[in-house]
């Protein structure tokens, strides 16, 4: 099925509906083998457990080349400094729960044999409207794909703060949907969750279609669209169908914007631990990414985006919370979407700053019972605690004492499975682009170097979002 096969609306008071006997073409857009398997045993899972082996007999080996004779602490000052060490601990419980998840996760087999379904999806973008480049390549990437994987009918909705976005034909799958200068929601909520609750209102959409949320540089691939077709077509059969989320590749700048590309990295790797381990609770304790989230449009309705200006720096977390709380459950999806990094250091700073700034609220304010915020809340205040760890760790190369084994142990650890997130998110971007095996080592070598750098601007943002946090909502350039 093409766009031109469907049904769709210039204006919200029409009805989106999909044809009665959809007549669908097979995809002809072949998956290439992302890995192998021989039962339980992965290439993946072989991966997890060199990169965290190896990465810890590393660290053991630095740590003994740099402090050869590690004195014992003398007298209270020395005594407390040599305490400092717990600041290393701090990434332990989410570094344990992102292990179980990479442990856990399996690449996805058999996309190609998913069937289509007579689900009406949308695909919704949510932008400004300033960055029409990107705007445009998104709305024209899910045109071309959807091309390529007709699995299922579909509309796109573009949802902007202006009206002079409209392209050019072939715009027949295209609904705009401008929200006015003067709209506003009775909480006055702001920014992309007005924007959200101003579609919510106004879309067309029957109850029973589907949503697959994109900011305005997410773009869908061939296996993206498989693996919602196949979540879809699993959960219209449950009678309380959930949420889903999967991974993000950020490749798509790879050779103009290498060192934030791989600075990236580790969104990626941590879509495969942490987010693929909450899916695997069914429930949000790590919040939502506010791309790639696929949701049924009766079940975006029952919560709503109206969440006051508390809820709108990261609203993708806190409506994950509002969710939970009301009886819905989340899952994974199969294959990838696409997005691209920032382009400047600056703006990964202030991006970072932002979501921690958004997170703190979210865990602090977030209308729900205690239990679904704690966990949220636990994590964010241990992100909290990764610059001053930084610190320590810059004052231990110059004022170091003897560590106790086990927090030297733990801390080891820590960083090793930090260290395998960067190397598998590298690993899943560079297999988009069929760069494997020793063409990798060089992309490898640099990402591990570099893992200090990365450190440091992630750190940064955090540093900056406790002493001088933001007042607004920055928009990063990509």
């Amino acid at each position: 099925m093409t766009a031109t096969d469907i049904k769709t609306v210039q204006s919200p008071q029409k009805l989106v509906a999909a044809p009665e006997r959809p007549e669908y073409v097979a995809s002809e857009v072949r998956e290439p083998k992302r890995d192998w398997s021989l039962g339980p045993v992965t290439g993946h899972r072989i991966t997890v457990v060199v990169c965290m082996s190896l990465g810890v007999l590393v660290l053991y080996q630095l740590q003994g080349f740099l402090w050869p004779e590690g004195r014992p602490a003398h007298g209270w000052f020395e005594q407390a400094w040599s305490y400092g060490a717990i600041l290393w601990l701090s990434a332990v419980v989410p570094g344990l729960m992102g292990l179980v998840g990479l442990l856990a996760f399996r690449h996805a087999e058999r996309l190609d044999e998913v069937r289509p379904i007579p689900v009406l999806v949308c695909w919704r973008i949510v932008s400004r409207g300033d960055n029409v480049e990107a705007l445009t390549g998104t709305i024209r990437r899910c045109q071309r794909e959807m091309a390529r994987t007709p699995l299922f009918p579909y509309v796109i909705e573009v949802v902007t703060d202006t009206v002079s976005t409209c392209l050019p034909p072939p715009n027949q799958d295209l609904v705009y949907l401008a929200v006015p200068l003067d709209y506003r929601t009775p909480k006055g909520t702001l920014y992309k969750a007005r924007a959200l609750q101003f579609a919510l209102e106004h879309s067309a959409l029957p109850d029973d279609a589907w949503i697959v949320h994109l900011d305005e540089e997410t773009q869908p691939t061939s296996s993206g669209i498989k693996g919602i077709a196949r979540m879809i077509g699993e959960e219209e059969h449950t009678g309380t169908p959930r949420i889903g989320q999967g991974a993000i590749l950020y490749h798509r700048d790879w050779r103009t914007h290498p060192f934030l590309t791989l600075a990236d990295n580790v969104r990626t790797g941590d879509d495969f631990a942490r987010f693929h381990f909450q899916s695997r609770l069914h429930r949000t304790v790590f919040g939502m990414h506010g791309s790639y989230i696929v949701v049924r449009n009766d079940v975006e309705k029952s919560s709503g985006f109206d969440f006051g200006p508390v809820g709108s720096i990261t609203e993708d977390a806190f409506w994950a919370l509002v969710c939970m709380e009301g009886g819905h459950r989340c899952r994974w999806v199969d294959g990838y979407l696409e997005e691209q990094s920032t382009r400047s250091i600056g703006d990964f700073v202030r991006q970072r700053r932002r979501w921690f700034q958004g997170l703190a609220k979210v865990a602090l304010f977030a209308p729900v019972k205690p239990r679904w915020r704690i966990s949220l809340g636990i994590n964010t205040t241990l992100w909290a605690l990764a610059p001053f760890g930084l610190l320590y760790t810059i004052g231990h190369l110059v004022y170091g004492f003897q560590v106790d084994p086990w927090i030297r142990a733990l801390a080891n650890g820590s960083f090793a499975s930090f260290l395998t997130l960067y190397i598998l998110g590298l690993r899943a971007n560079l297999a988009e682009h069929g760069i494997t095996g020793g063409r990798a080592a060089g992309w490898i070598a640099a990402q591990a170097v570099l893992l200090p750098v990365f450190s440091a601007m992630e750190a940064i943002g955090v540093l900056m979002a406790i002493l001088k946090p933001a007042a607004g909502f920055h928009v990063v350039k990509k």
